[in-house]
């Protein structure tokens, strides 16, 4: 039976693919929106995603059909309780997949381990699109 979910979130692999100007990727994009399909971008990936590609124009031009789901102090607590549930020390995954659970939504990104382990923990299973 498949899984159905309620929109998309991104992780850090989707703005690397958007950087990069992924066909892929952008046509994902682009589909999600003719769709009515706002993808939420936590703010935590943001932040690592201009931290670590040059293209920041292409991020940028993502972010602008984009939601974001800012980060604050309930959320914040939200993700650290989580990252020490699914041992880890990557924050920005643990915000992917506590953001993704919440809203009932598959995630586009590439850091698969962290994402899952952390879903399943919340007793979401994640639908992943990897990029």
């Amino acid at each position: 039976m498949a899984v159905t979910r309620a929109g998309l979130v991104y992780g850090v692999g989707a703005l690397r693919a958007a950087a990069r100007g992924d066909r892929t990727f952008w046509a994902l994009h682009r589909a999600a929106l003719a769709h009515g399909i706002v993808p939420v971008v936590p703010v935590s990936v943001i932040a690592e995603g201009f931290r670590t590609e040059a293209r920041g124009d292409r991020i940028q031009d993502m972010l602008d059909g984009s939601e974001i789901e800012v980060l604050d102090s309930e959320g914040a607590r939200r993700v650290g309780e989580l990252a020490v549930k699914a041992s880890t020390s990557d924050l920005v995954a643990a915000s992917v997949a506590e953001t993704a659970a919440r809203r009932n939504c598959a995630v586009v990104a590439s850091r698969q381990n962290a994402l899952t382990n952390a879903s399943g923990l919340l007793g979401h299973k994640v639908v992943l699109h990897a990029v």
